[in-house]
């Protein structure tokens, strides 16, 4: 007998009756009979797709007729305890289950998979006793989202009160969300969440650690002798990624597990296909692995495209099992007609450049009605307070809209966040690839206008993270959640939409690519110092020895008998430390030295911007080689923008208001035009023209820009201005403050916006600058220095300021750090 396969089932009569099923048609009771029998075959199966397919026959026949006695008993044998629960707190009064000493036998051992009133699956029990029983060796979890990573970092830090613990995380508004889930967790003696490098004492001794590469990297060169004992890497799979930030994620593994031996690295990713892929060369680590392969939630994948000649207008269902797909009835005059009637509750839309995602939130909220809801009133109050009233998410917010993209400060998205979860009126949320890092919000349906990430399409690893990221566990199976088996039908629509999605995009084949069942995934690995990562001659070969250079210079002796050069200066320690790699450090480092201890002898100090940064550009940017890779950096050897970082952080030292730095951006583009200067203005990536030798649209022409217009690329032109100077420009300041060329004093107004110790201290801890003034202006009976040295702030703040009516954002932001 052949073995069956999904290619010879989708060949025979089954597929008639499958489709069938699909399409919601009525059948006759001798073809149910014959599909749930078939049903009970496929779950008998061998290969794990064929079995899924089985669980999807009965999950949609119970969905369709209510009937879901087949369920519970798949359920209970495969050990999909939430399910089978749902459906057992449900049986009629008559039934002959209801009361049978059986079904106490089943409730009973179902109970033993409760925790805090949740029934967790028998894999996600599982992954619990694993991780407890790991605590003392290296692993890689795999689990999809929804299946508790956060919750396993939580209790591993409270069981294990005499360990130092590291959870490593690839973005500040990650760390937040983490650092809150620390503090609101009830763990004992938790003391300080170390989240920032200069919040470390030495003597003092911290529990927790939640910090990115980058601020791992200044903690362990400040600290020489710090190491831990467990450490986490949240979001694993960034580690593969052929990128500098990967690149120093690898190298801080490798130092943390040269300062202590017996660390225990653990890897906790949603998608993953090769545990091993995680090893880092030069650290002796082998993990163990954990793979959740249960399978609960069937999606729906929906397609329908509106593009000109693209299609043939119709909606379609892929199925990713048959590889085949099945017409729908249902017309749409256009995409936001469909996103109206196919909308639930809360739904996310997709999409990949920030400038879509605005203009398709402002499409879509100008076909929907304004909405009646305090919460929202009073956000749309907050933000026309902190920025301007004619800031366009203001007006997408009255129509229960929300855009969400990195050109937002962290603290709104974070606000914003919060607000669409605690909103009910609150339904659209239009994103990008923000919402793939770990933030969890109950999304109800998922709909797509562009499936790329950056410059790439979305990998089906990516595809599939977003897709579970609708109706996650902790939202279907809550105590209070309705329809929660309907839920395990998540449907996902691709759309194409003409000036939104590519017009080389072709939306049919990225499905059977993305989620066919008989696609194979691989890892894509190209960070150099991954074990996975074959080294061939070229540019992967020059990455991979400077890699491997640096490595040695923070850590000398890891790398063996490899052959390195040294830095013989403080300037090049420092320039390897900051994660300087424009330049060739040990090229430059003591020409660079001689003419800052030249420049410091004749001028002393450095003490304004204006010399600030003429010292970065001069020092270190003037010796970049011109490459596609540094453009953004090399823009400072124009004198315009050179004099705009320079503006920039002149306003920084003074201490201004965003909203009043919106009104000085506007006065200073208004300025050059009617000047004669230029009426090219450049905005980045939410720019609409070329200018000069350029061939990117980084630019717009102001004069062409209504007033409204020009405050909202204001708003996102700081936003994306101020990343740039922290993440880009700073660490040279770093350098040059290292090695003296700084006043102390300066160097703290640029980095703190004071140079007030207490303001510093809390600015350290998380609080924003407008936070950290407020509490020491309005309540600083309430802030104190311990005799440790340490700061300490009273809970009872955040109650004071809610009763002085201070601002909810502030309010929000407080409630972040401190628990109430």
């Amino acid at each position: 007998m052949q073995e069956l396969t999904i290619r010879k089932l989708a060949n025979t009569k089954f597929k008639d009756l499958y489709f069938r099923l699909l399409s919601q048609s009525e059948m006759e009771d001798s073809e149910v009979v014959k599909l749930l029998a078939i049903a009970v075959l496929l779950l008998n199966h061998q290969t794990s797709e064929i079995r899924r397919l089985g669980y999807r026959i009965i999950l949609f026949y119970g969905n369709l007729t209510g009937r879901y006695d087949a369920l519970y008993d798949v359920a209970l044998h495969h050990g999909l305890h939430p399910v089978s629960a749902v459906i057992g707190s449900k049986f009629r009064e008559d039934d002959h289950r209801s009361d049978s000493f059986i079904r106490q036998i089943v409730e009973s051992y179902v109970d033993t998979f409760r925790d805090q009133g949740i029934v967790m699956t028998e894999q996600q029990e599982a992954l619990r006793t694993f991780v407890q029983s790991e605590y003392q060796h290296s692993s890689v979890v795999v689990a999809p989202t929804s299946y508790g990573k956060s919750e396993l970092i939580l209790t591993s830090v409270n069981d294990n009160p005499n360990k130092r613990i590291l959870i490593l995380v690839p973005s500040k508004a990650l760390l937040a969300q983490t650092k809150k889930r620390l503090i609101y967790a009830d763990i004992k003696d938790l003391g300080k969440v170390i989240t920032h490098p200069e919040m470390y004492v030495e003597d003092r001794k911290d529990r927790a650690f939640v910090l990115t590469q980058e601020r791992l990297s200044r903690l362990l060169n400040d600290q020489p002798s710090l190491s831990f004992d467990m450490v986490f890497v949240d979001e694993a799979h960034n580690l593969l990624q052929n990128d500098r930030r990967s690149e120093l994620l690898a190298t801080m593994l490798c130092i943390l597990g040269a300062r202590n031996k017996k660390t225990s690295f653990k890897f906790l990713t949603p998608f993953l296909c090769d545990e091993l892929n995680v090893r880092v060369r030069f650290l002796d680590m082998t993990p163990t692995g954990f793979r959740i392969d249960e399978y609960i939630k069937s999606e729906r994948f929906y397609l329908r495209d509106f593009r000109a000649n693209k299609g043939d207008g119709k909606l379609k269902l892929y199925d990713h099992f048959l590889n085949d797909w099945l017409d729908i009835d249902g017309k749409y005059q256009n995409c936001f007609e469909l996103i109206r009637r196919k909308s639930l509750n809360k739904n996310i839309v997709y999409g990949n450049k920030k400038k879509s995602i605005e203009a398709f939130a402002v499409g879509l909220a100008a076909t929907l009605k304004p909405v009646d809801c305090p919460l929202i009133a009073r956000a749309c109050d907050e933000l026309g307070e902190a920025f301007d009233k004619r800031y366009r998410l203001i007006s997408c917010l009255r129509k229960g809209v929300m855009y969400h993209h990195g050109s937002i400060p962290d603290t709104i998205r974070l606000y914003l966040e919060n607000l669409f979860s605690t909103s009910r009126k609150m339904r659209y949320l239009v994103c990008n690839s923000t919402l793939l890092e770990g933030v969890n919000l109950p999304i109800e349906r998922l709909f797509i206008f562009d499936y790329t990430k950056g410059k790439s399409n979305l990998t089906s690893s990516q595809f599939k993270n977003l897709v579970g990221r609708v109706n996650r566990f902790s939202e279907v199976f809550a105590p209070d959640a309705q329809a929660s088996l309907k839920k395990l039908e998540s449907s996902i629509y691709l759309l194409g939409v003409e000036g939104f999605t590519s017009k080389r995009a072709n939306l049919q084949s990225f499905y059977q690519k993305a989620v066919n069942v008989s696609k194979v995934d691989q890892d894509s690995v190209g960070n150099v110092m991954l074990e996975a990562t074959n080294i061939v001659d070229g540019q992967i070969s020059k990455l991979y020895k400077d890699a491997v250079q640096r490595l040695e210079n923070l850590h000398p002796g890891l790398v063996g008998d490899q052959q390195c050069r040294y830095v013989n200066t403080r300037l090049g320690k420092l320039m390897i430390a900051n994660s300087i790699s424009e330049i060739d450090v040990f090229q430059h480092e003591e020409r660079i030295n001689r003419r800052i201890e030249k420049s410091i002898n004749k001028l002393g100090q450095i003490n304004d911007v204006g010399r600030l940064m003429l010292a970065v550009q001069r020092l270190f940017i003037a010796n970049f080689e011109d490459s596609p890779e540094h453009r953004d950096l090399l823009r400072l050897s124009e004198p315009a923008a050179l004099n705009f970082y320079t503006m920039l952080l002149d306003w920084r030292l003074k201490k201004y208001s965003l909203k009043r730095m919106i009104r000085l951006t506007l006065r200073y583009w208004n300025k050059l035009a009617e000047e004669g200067v230029t009426d090219h203005v450049f905005v980045g990536k939410w720019g609409d023209s070329t200018f000069g030798d350029s061939v990117f649209e980084n630019w717009v022409r102001i004069s062409q820009k209504d007033d409204a217009e020009r405050i909202n690329l204001a708003i996102v032109h700081l936003k994306d201005e101020e990343d740039f100077f922290d993440n880009r420009i700073f660490k040279f300041v770093e350098v040059l403050n290292g090695v003296g060329a700084l006043e102390a004093s300066f160097y703290k107004q640029i980095k703190y916006g004071t140079a007030n110790d207490l303001r510093i201290k809390l600015i350290r801890e998380g609080f924003s600058r407008s936070l950290a003034d407020l509490m020491l202006g309005n309540y600083a009976d309430m802030v104190r220095i311990g005799s440790d040295g340490d700061v300490r702030v009273d809970s009872r703040i955040v109650k004071s300021m809610v009763i002085d009516g201070v601002s909810d954002l502030l309010v929000f932001e407080a409630k972040m750090s401190i628990r109430v």
